[in-house]
């Protein structure tokens, strides 16, 4: 099909309105159609003002693309008609539509860039009227973005940005100029419509070229003092917006976004962090204009809701990149430590905005990346002088309890399922931010968590505590207590063992705690601790039936680093897992399996020996009934046993022989050779080489399975098998290896002594110790 204005027109139309089938293929036709030579043509055809939206813009589009990717199509001596049809366009299209005036201002843009920037202001004369002022400004905000979305070479890129730095200072002084009716007296009346407009649109361009080359630019044409008018100019649109508008309206909306965009923007670009004087004044009006802002709309489901983020990410964007200008205000004070302080200030009442999130309020959130940083900062500072300021202690304590608050749940009715995982990462951040808090303020942290606990009115604030208090477990110190520590962990014992306590919630965090806390239990060796460590695990054993899947979990991990009071609590835990019925999940089961074996293991022989044949003996039972059903197998409670025996040689080869007649059973079924091969490889971990005890058994499984169904797991069993005997064999040959060594040595003694006949019977001993080595090396090579 020709590319002509009428088929293309009608294969835009098949795009727009089409089938399916007919729309992709029509997709991939005008796709071809944009790089051809006649695109050149046809564009022009298609702009014109009589026909449809979708044709103009596609027309625009394509435009765009010949530029990018067809320049080399365009001879150097119609590069001025080029300007000359691009500039009519953008001119004509200056009412709209407004997606076709904006493809077509991107359009000039990278026209502009394909030349490498040369002579900005001559192209752009015919826009410099007032009337046109709008497109000047949309043109010169979008050649920024180009420059940093487009492809080009490295020598093009590097003419490009150094005309555009060259161009930036005058194209920020002429946007200063627009702002500047920003400081006519607004005191009577509110500012029109098209002013806002042009503020905003001001705005827009100055963040466009001060981020040019991308946010992450370290060089800029501007430094931050100089860019210190326009970032007065900014704040003070958002002053005179927010006089007059008690609600923000989109269009005023829009411009404050635009501008704070603007401030953030220059506060943060190049090298900003350099100019500490610059940058502790635009931390201070920052926080002038923050204040009454937080202040008259601080309250759930605020009306200015969009507003406030806006002010926030702007306050935290410069917060972290003048983290030290912050720290070294408030550590050394002078003129600007009352600017950092009312920052600091308005930065955790920001934190503490009322309401739950993500139900009430959405910013408060957008504040944990400045708390890593300023921490980092006072940490850094603190290590040159050995001491944190007490100052820096003072507000971390405001922000550990301001956690606490906003770490409480709402109630579960008032949350959706997007809420749900929103409310889950946001507390894994406020768990991440409570270990900040404790790099400065040490074990006080507990201090501060139990006192929140023991303030708090209901459940849901206990279990804020208790979620903070379960942050703080990684910090806790080993081989000594601390009191708030072991208090917090009470409470969090007593709420699991009070049966009355049915809140799920509540429960699973108390379970949590106990869990997470097993490792520091462990460490402290007094009567204390293990008393501590039994009631623990009986806490956790009363809430399995109210919360099995946390209880179970809390139980396993009190019984692998509390051996002590486990061997005590054997019999419990055992009986505790033999008896969890088939409704309980599989998961659960396993953990109370794992707990079970870590009990067993640190018990004496005589002692776990009748508990062990009978948890073996209820796994023998399970496992044979589901192996004849055919249902689904139970093997992995079987490997959580042996995983937690596998210091336990003895015992984890006699669960092994109460389990083989169901292992037998197993090859005969494809579906369970897999869960077999699992109970094989973990009992030969177990068993810590000694494969020499179960290798006929083994062997005979081994094979059985491989001729059902092999699978990647067999093969590790046979690498475990191999590696188990030729362990046994090292062992056996460096014994034998001994004797003959010490037969020698005697032998050697005696040639000393005068000269006998019967020496050599030594030596002929010695041959034999080494033949009969030799012999039992070929044997076992042979069952390799």
């Amino acid at each position: 099909m020709e590319y002509t204005a009428h088929n293309l027109e009608y294969a835009v139309s098949v795009f727009y309105n089409g089938e399916q089938e007919d729309r992709a293929q029509a997709h991939a036709w005008l796709t071809v159609a944009q790089r051809v030579p006649e695109a050149w043509n046809f564009v022009w055809e298609l702009l014109q003002p009589n026909k449809g939206t979708e044709i103009q813009f596609y027309a625009a589009t394509t435009l765009h693309t010949k530029i990018l990717r067809c320049w080399n199509e365009v001879p150097p001596e119609s590069y001025a008609e080029l300007k000359e049809k691009l500039l009519q366009s953008v001119i004509a299209y200056s009412k709209g539509p407004k997606i076709v005036t904006n493809r077509l201002c991107i359009s000039l843009a990278a026209f502009i860039l394909q030349q490498g920037s040369a002579d900005v202001a001559e192209i752009l004369r015919p826009l410099s009227t007032v009337e046109n002022t709008s497109l000047l400004l949309e043109v010169l905000t979008v050649i920024p973005e180009e420059y940093n979305s487009m492809t080009m070479g490295t020598a093009m890129r590097s003419k490009n940005r150094a005309a555009l730095n060259q161009a930036s200072s005058m194209v920020l002084a002429d946007m200063l100029r627009y702002l500047g009716t920003v400081y006519n007296d607004y005191s009577t009346a509110s500012p029109s419509e098209e002013t806002v407009h042009a503020w905003t649109c001001a705005a827009n361009c100055v963040a466009s070229w001060i981020t040019l080359g991308g946010e992450d630019a370290v060089d800029s044409a501007t430094t931050l003092p100089e860019r210190a008018p326009l970032c007065c100019a900014l704040l003070t649109v958002v002053r005179v917006l927010c006089r007059w508008n008690e609600a923000m309206s989109d269009t005023a909306l829009e411009a404050c976004e635009a501008c704070l965009s603007a401030v953030r923007a220059a506060g943060t670009a190049g090298y900003a962090s350099r100019h500490q004087g610059a940058a502790a004044a635009l931390i201070a009006d920052l926080a002038a204009l923050g204040e009454p802002l937080l202040e008259a709309n601080n309250q759930p489901n605020s009306l200015n809701e969009e507003l406030l983020t806006a002010v926030i990410t702007c306050c935290v964007a410069v917060g972290e990149c003048h983290a030290r200008t912050l720290v070294q205000a408030v550590d050394q004070p002078g003129e600007h430590t009352q600017g950092a302080l009312r920052m600091l200030q308005l930065l955790l009442k920001a934190q503490r905005a009322p309401g739950h999130y993500p139900v009430h309020e959405t910013r408060s959130n957008l504040l944990f990346s400045l708390w890593y940083t300023l921490q980092d900062e006072i940490l850094n500072m603190a290590s040159s002088t050995q001491r944190i300021n007490t100052e820096w202690e003072n507000y971390f304590a405001q922000l550990l309890l301001t956690l606490v608050k906003k770490s409480e749940m709402p109630a579960e009715s008032a949350l959706s399922k997007d809420d749900q995982e929103l409310l889950r990462c946001y507390r894994q951040d406020i768990a991440d931010i409570v270990m900040y808090c404790f790099s400065v303020l040490g074990e006080s942290s507990w201090s501060y968590v139990e006192n929140a606990y023991n303030a708090a009115e209901s459940d849901l604030q206990r279990e804020s505590a208790l979620h903070v208090f379960l942050a703080l477990a990684d910090a806790a110190p080993p081989d000594r207590t601390v009191p708030a520590l072991a208090e917090l962990l009470m409470h969090a014992l007593d709420l699991a063992a009070d049966p009355s306590n049915l809140d799920t919630r509540v429960l699973h965090t108390a379970l949590d705690c106990l869990g997470a806390y097993a490792s520091w239990l462990s460490s402290v060796q007094s009567p204390q601790s293990a008393l501590l460590g039994q009631k623990c695990m009986r806490a956790a054993g009363m809430a399995l039936p109210r919360c099995p899947a946390p209880a179970a979990l809390a139980l396993r991990k009190l019984c692998v680093d509390c051996y002590v009071p486990a061997a005590e609590l054997v019999a419990d835990i055992v009986h505790v897992a033999q008896s969890a019925s088939s409704t309980t999940d599989a998961w659960t089961r396993r953990q109370l399996m794992s707990a079970a074996g870590a009990a067993l293991a640190a018990c004496e022989p005589a002692d776990s020996g009748p508990l062990l044949a009978g948890l073996a003996q209820r796994l023998l039972r399970d496992l044979s009934a589901q192996v004849r059903s055919g249902g689904k197998c139970g093997a992995a409670e079987c490997v959580a046993l042996l995983s937690a025996l596998r210091n336990r040689p003895a015992m984890a080869y006699t669960l092994f022989r109460t389990l083989l007649p169901a292992l037998r059973l197993m090859p005969d079924k494809p579906d369970l050779v897999q869960p077999m091969f699992e109970i094989l490889k973990n009992t030969l971990s177990a068993l810590m080489g000694e494969t020499v005890l179960i290798v006929n058994d083994l062997e005979k499984l081994i094979t059985a399975g491989f001729d059902t169904a092999p699978c990647p797991a067999g093969l590790d069993v046979i690498k475990f098998s191999v590696g188990g005997r030729a362990e046994c064999v090292a062992r056996r040959r460096g014994s034998e290896r001994a004797r003959g060594d010490a037969r020698r040595q005697r032998a050697r003694g005696r040639r000393t002594a005068p000269p006998r006949l019967p020496r050599a019977r030594p030596r002929r001993g010695a041959f034999r110790a080494a033949q009969r080595a030799h012999q039992e090396a070929a044997r076992n090579h042979r069952l390799d």
